[in-house]
Parts: C-alpha cells; sequence; structure tokens
C-alpha cells in the first residue's frame, strides 16, 4: 500500500506529511490541503431496465458498469499528473437525471434492502481503491445517498450497513480511505437518522470499528448555502465535509467562517474538505484563501441540474468523446472540456506553486 491519509490540525497528512509538503501560491500555504473531485459514479449501476435504458453508451448501445469503472480507474493517473488528490466514490452514487421519469426509478446501491452487500460493487469499489493508492491518490467513500436510503426499510439497517462497510474496508488494508457517513446530511434531509441531530450516531458507529487498533477518519457531508455540521455532529468528526453547492465566492468564504468560529471547531481544530461545489474555479479560490480544500463538482448536460450553472441549457451529448461532466451517467472520465480542463489546470497551478 502506498497512501497513508492522516490528519494534524487543520492539515491533510499523506505517509505522515503534509499533503503538498512545503508548496505555497501568491503567499499561502498549499501544504496540508486536499483538492479533489466528485466521481460518486465511478462504481455506479443501475438494476432497473427500464431506467438503464436512458444511460446507454452513445458508441456501443449498451450500458456497461465494468466499462464505467475501468475508464474511470485508468483516468485516475492522469488527474494526479495535475495535482489532484483526492476523488470521492458512491456506494449509492448520486443524482445523474434529476429527471423524474429516471430519478424516482433507477436502482443503484451496493446494499440490498436487508442491509446484505451486493458483491458486484464491492469489487468495483476494491478496483478504485487500488487503483487510487497506485496513483498516489486518496478515495473518500460516500455510505449512504439519500434517494437509494429510502429502499432500505429500517433504519436500524443502515447501522449494521455502516459497521460491515467500514469493516470491510479495513480488512481491505488500504489506507487511502476517508468516510462521508451520508452525503448532504442535515436539517431538511428526509432521512430521520441522517438530520443533524441524529447523524453523529453513525459516525460514531464507524469511528468505533477498529481492526488492528486502526479506524478510519469519518464525517458526514452537510448541505450547500448555509448548511454546516452542529452539535454532536460537529463535536465528533474527524474532519469537517461541507457543500459548497449554490454560493458564491463570498458566501462560500462566510461559509466557512462560520465553522471555524463555532465552539464545536475551536474546541477541536480539524481540516475541513469540501468535497462537492461547482465548476466555478474562483469558490476553489475562495476555499484555498480560507485554508480549505475543494472539490469540483461537474454534473453533465441533459441532467434536470441548475445551481449557478445550468445543466439544462444542453441536451445530452450524442458523441461519447464530448460527454460532459462527471455526473451524469454515462461518464467519460476524460479531461476532454473545457469546463474539466480549467479546472485541472487550476489545481496543477496552485499544487505546484507556479
Amino acid at each position: 500500500m502506498k497512501v497513508e491519509i492522516g490528519t494534524c490540525g487543520n492539515a491533510f497528512l499523506i505517509n505522515g506529511k503534509p499533503a503538498y509538503e512545503g508548496i505555497t501560491f501568491n503567499g499561502k500555504k498549499v501544504e496540508g490541503l486536499l483538492f479533489n473531485s466528485r466521481m460518486v459514479q465511478g462504481i455506479f449501476d443501475d438494476e432497473n431496465p427500464e431506467t438503464r435504458e436512458f444511460i446507454k453508451y452513445p458508441d456501443t448501445g449498451i450500458w456497461d458498469a465494468d466499462r464505467n469503472t475501468d475508464e474511470f480507474c485508468a483516468a485516475l493517473k492522469e488527474y494526479r499528473s495535475y495535482g489532484l488528490l483526492g476523488i470521492t466514490v458512491g456506494l449509492q452514487g448520486g443524482g445523474h437525471y434529476y429527471n423524474p421519469e429516471i430519478y424516482d426509478k433507477y436502482i443503484n446501491s451496493a446494499y440490498h434492502p436487508d442491509g446484505t452487500f451486493k458483491e458486484a460493487y464491492f469489487n468495483r469499489l476494491h478496483r478504485v481503491l487500488k487503483a487510487a493508492d497506485d496513483a498516489g491518490m486518496v478515495v473518500i467513500v460516500n455510505y449512504f445517498y439519500w434517494k437509494q436510503v429510502q429502499k432500505i426499510p429500517e433504519e436500524k439497517t443502515l447501522f449494521s450497513i455502516t459497521e460491515a462497510v467500514t469493516a470491510w474496508l479495513l480488512e481491505t488494508g488500504f489506507k487511502n480511505i476517508l468516510v462521508d457517513i451520508f452525503n448532504e446530511a442535515g436539517d431538511g434531509c428526509k432521512i430521520p437518522a441522517c438530520c443533524s441531530d441524529n447523524v453523529y450516531k453513525l459516525i460514531e458507529a464507524a469511528q468505533n470499528v477498529e481492526l488492528n487498533g486502526r479506524r478510519l477518519l469519518v464525517s458526514a457531508s452537510s448541505r450547500g448555502a448555509n448548511s454546516i455540521s452542529v452539535g454532536k455532529w460537529c463535536e465528533i468528526e474527524d474532519f469537517s465535509l461541507p457543500h459548497g453547492n449554490g454560493c458564491t465566492p463570498e458566501q462560500l468564504r462566510k461559509k466557512i467562517r462560520n465553522i471555524k468560529d463555532s465552539r464545536e471547531y475551536k474546541k477541536k481544530i480539524r481540516p475541513i474538505l469540501i468535497n462537492e461545489d461547482s465548476v466555478f474555479v474562483e469558490n476553489l479560490d475562495a476555499a484555498f484563501d480560507e485554508y480549505v480544500s475543494w472539490g469540483f463538482y461537474c454534473q453533465g448536460y441533459g441532467s434536470n441540474y441548475r445551481d449557478r450553472m445550468d445543466w439544462t441549457r444542453n441536451k445530452r451529448e450524442t458523441d461519447f468523446a464530448r460527454l460532459s461532466g462527471y455526473q451524469t451517467v454515462p461518464v467519460n472520465w476524460g479531461i476532454n472540456t473545457e469546463i474539466k480542463q480549467n479546472f485541472f489546470n487550476r489545481v496543477k497551478e496552485i499544487s505546484t506553486g507556479n
């Protein structure tokens, strides 16, 4: 195993040394940050044949979950060459098409409703962990996405899944893992176990799983806009995972400062890692100015998703080489659009200090 992620105060460590060790950019410290990208569909599948029809590869006319993961893994060394250190992958993915006829019916989950594992998902995740380790990268593993959690009828099952997934991750031996228990927990979440007052229990459940005295670093991501972790959630998380969706650069700065001003944060300083924001490099710059790691979120055209970026403006591309985004499926995992290139170029500029 090549990569071991750790923390020291507000910095991330790679193999015991600060990430981007010794690097500064425009007089500001880069050392200890973890630039990352939301690649949550890296192990995606859809078990519903009706909705799977919408995600066929344009060059073959079929959907292929193994092709998706293989192409994702093959892209990691290129990402790393630009200085990217982290990727987020989800065991229940994320919204690929927010169009109701798809979003309300698709089935993408590594778990059966009773909480038992679907082996194919974990095989694909293992491939991602190895490829990332080989590339010198960290994988932020998300356990639950609200749309798919609704297919798990018993809340207690979420705890058994949490413990079992954490044990599985430890047993792989890979040490390049951070845990995002629930994507966008907090007030407004439709899953009671993942609201602001309760999600800490899932975090604790993962933190309590150890193997040979080792445990994983665990958090849960909060929503966009003004949402941040609060109370017991903020108190026990190993690092903070705010999302920046919808924020202008100044709003993002304010959100970050609200976290740092909280009593819980001041009591236990920890890294702040945004693992979902937007395609806007000015938000990356705002986070960097506040010494916060930033995560690229590039939906792709064809999905009914509007934030500061309107992804409904164009239809989904019909040429594989031109497929936009990293979340609308199928994905071209290359750096094949100007939007993607702008992000990677900025990461390379900052992470090399040039």
